[in-house]
């Protein structure tokens, strides 16, 4: 299994949430900065190019005046009859009017567009578009008029009857044509109206008229009736309580009581007679009385008479408020009746043109400032997004706080990420440039290393990794150097039988034999060790001749023996081993070090196979003492400290080696 099969198979969704914080978000954006500066770029070629393939664009401009007459700018509602007037639906209506759709239809078939050649605008096209320029005549011109409202503008100037008119075209001379044709329809449209609306809105207004005073008259004579009821009703009560007053101090035969009861008798007829009167006078008043007549006669004479003075001024009322309405109604008809009078047979006029269509001179679109601006505009939004995204998803370990968070294991040390593309050229730091912020990140490792327990306990090391890639080779072999040259008999084994690097780490001559050939063939260690050509301490035992099952090789008997061997001969002892995800070469050698340190490669390793490294560890009873950090980033800090070797992941060296 390779790397990237073991990434398919163990990416967790979950892993990737949460474990980037704003600071490291921030890093990432400035490390990747010539992404942002690449979709600028290409931002602001691509709206060169639409720039340039836009055609240009003029505008014709035209304004017209609104000039109504007052009968023109009324409208009689139906049902209501009610007058509306305002100056403000007025323009909205007359602007309105102007983008009618039959207007450009008759444009469309008028003598200015009926034969025109190019009657579209040009529009963008791609370089493997063809052109397209039909004439008017290919054209329907229903679909011509609805494509000619798109090209002009209505504009009211609030406050003013002044409407602002605009035509864009790719052709000055189609712009000027088209305000020019749509006022000369508007106008011939107005017209015909006029004329045919005239004499019919002035018989309305004289039927209606007469209707109305008809009902005013007849509201009248039921007014006046009702008022002598009422004037009854009045004498009535008044005659009851005189009764009432006299029957308590006088006998039933008392002359004045009789006479009053005489009085109340004639004026309970009269009101019946005056009662019948409106009955008879409209069919709404009878209507009225035989909505009513049901709950009255259910009533006893005494009763019914109370019933019906109640009712008579609640209609009363009613009619009251009738007559006012109707007799506004009426003096509004009168006064349209009078100017219609005076303004038959004057040519009524809407709109007076006070700036007749312009020629455009020169095009006012496109607008390359404007254009530019929105594209790079773009770019830089797009280029911004898409670092931070990727910056967000990234399931990748990225700073030493992120990985300590992660495996709950401390990072012993943080190694910069090297200058050159490739490791093995000039690897070996310590010797080539040993001032350099790697070669002092060694001697950290080598400080952690040392001090993990005793002289016993610190001989051996496993230099693994979880997948292929991540540095172990490199941190091996210079590990190693860096025991030796404080004086440590130490020996590196190159234990990566499938892909082993060491030889070009230390540029020693190829032997033929080496690690698999003692495991498998007992060769003499004698006949494998070679002697390091950089320090008299340090000696390598190369990988040996290729095995076909190096696991198996690797977990036979003979790996205790020479591991035991060696410690025996050596202080220290390296082991550049396989990686542990794709292969289990490295499971044997874990239970025989003492000591067990993973490799993790910033910005690369994935959080899911560092977490199952170090499970698969765990699960073979080698808990790691500890992570390295392998290819920090350099930060933008001047000085020989200026790595980003942060755990909170922003910070540099100093603060790293102060922490620990």
């Amino acid at each position: 299994m390779n790397q990237s099969d073991y990434q398919q198979e163990s990416f967790d969704p979950s892993d990737q949430q949460g474990h980037h914080g704003a600071k490291d978000l921030v890093q990432w954006f400035l490390r990747r900065f010539w992404v942002l500066l690449v979709t600028v770029l290409g931002s602001g070629l691509l709206g060169l190019y639409v720039y340039s393939n836009t055609p240009q664009t003029y505008r014709s401009t035209a304004t017209v005046e609104i000039k109504r007459v007052k009968q023109e700018a009324s409208v009689v509602d139906g049902d209501d009859e009610q007058i509306k007037l305002g100056a403000t639906s007025d323009m909205v209506s007359a602007a309105e009017k102007l983008k009618l759709p039959g207007l450009y239809v008759d444009l469309a078939k008028s003598e200015l567009f009926a034969n025109r050649a190019d009657v579209l605008p040009k529009r963008f096209r791609l370089p493997w578009q063809k052109p397209v320029s039909p004439a008017s005549s290919d054209i329907n011109p229903e679909e011509l008029g609805k494509a000619m409202t798109n090209w002009v503008e209505v504009n009211w100037r609030e406050g003013t009857t002044l409407l602002d008119l605009h035509a864009i075209h790719t052709d000055p001379r189609a712009a000027r044509d088209l305000l020019t044709g749509l006022l000369a329809e508007y106008e011939e449209s107005l017209e015909s109206k006029f004329s045919g609306s005239s004499d019919s809105a002035m018989n309305y207004i004289m039927e209606s008229s007469s209707q109305i005073k008809e009902r005013i008259l007849e509201i009248e004579e039921a007014i006046r009736l009702y008022n002598r009821c009422r004037d009854l009703s009045n004498e009535i009560r008044a005659t009851e309580r005189m009764i009432s007053e006299l029957e308590k101090r006088y006998l039933p035969d008392w002359p004045a009581l009789v006479e009053e009861k005489e009085l109340f008798r004639i004026l309970k007829d009269r009101f019946s007679d005056a009662f019948s009167q409106v009955l008879s006078l409209s069919v709404q008043e009878k209507a009225y009385w035989d909505g009513n007549a049901e709950p009255l006669a259910q009533l006893s004479a005494d009763k019914l008479i109370d019933a019906q003075i109640q009712l008579v001024s609640t209609r009363l009322s009613v009619l009251a408020r009738e007559l006012e309405a109707e007799q506004e109604i009426y003096g509004n008809l009168i006064i349209k009746l009078k100017e219609g009078k005076v303004s038959k047979g004057f040519a009524s006029k809407e709109f007076e043109v006070a700036d007749p269509p312009s020629f455009p001179s020169s095009p006012f679109a496109p607008d390359k400032g404007r254009i530019l601006t929105q594209y790079l505009l773009g770019g830089v939004a797009l280029g911004s997004g898409l670092i931070l995204l990727f910056g967000f998803l990234d399931p990748t370990v990225r700073t030493v706080g992120e990985l300590e968070a992660l495996s709950s294991i401390p990072v012993i040390a943080a190694m910069p990420k090297p200058e050159k593309a490739s490791v093995r050229e000039n690897a070996l730091v310590l010797i080539h440039d040993p001032q350099s912020q790697p070669a002092e990140a060694i001697r950290t490792l080598r400080a952690g290393l040392t001090f993990l327990g005793d002289t016993e306990e610190r001989c051996s090391f496993l230099i693994t990794s979880a997948v292929p890639g991540e540095g172990k080779s490199w941190i091996a072999s210079n590990l190693a150097l860096s025991f030796a040259t404080q004086g440590d008999r130490t020996v590196i084994i190159d234990a990566d039988l499938r892909r082993p690097v060491q030889q070009q780490i230390f540029s020693y001559e190829r032997k033929d034999v080496g690690l698999s050939d003692i495991l498998a063939l007992g060769t003499p260690l004698a006949d494998v060790m070679v002697e390091s050509s950089v320090s008299k301490n340090l000696f390598i035992i190369p990988a040996g001749s290729q095995s076909a099952n190096p696991s198996e090789l690797l977990a036979g008997k003979n790996l205790p023996k020479l591991i035991e061997k060696l410690s025996a001969e050596f202080d220290r002892i390296i082991i550049d081993s396989a990686p542990l995800i794709p292969v289990s070469d490295s499971l044997p050698i874990t239970k025989l070090v003492q000591s067990s340190v993973l490799v993790c490669q910033m910005g690369k390793t994935p959080r899911g196979a560092i977490k199952r490294a170090i499970r698969t560890l765990q699960q073979n009873g080698s808990e790691p003492v500890g992570l390295i950090a392998n290819g920090l980033p350099k930060t933008r800090t001047k000085g020989s400290y200026g790595y980003y070797y942060s755990y909170q992941g922003g910070g540099n060296y100093a603060e790293y080696t102060s922490s620990r």
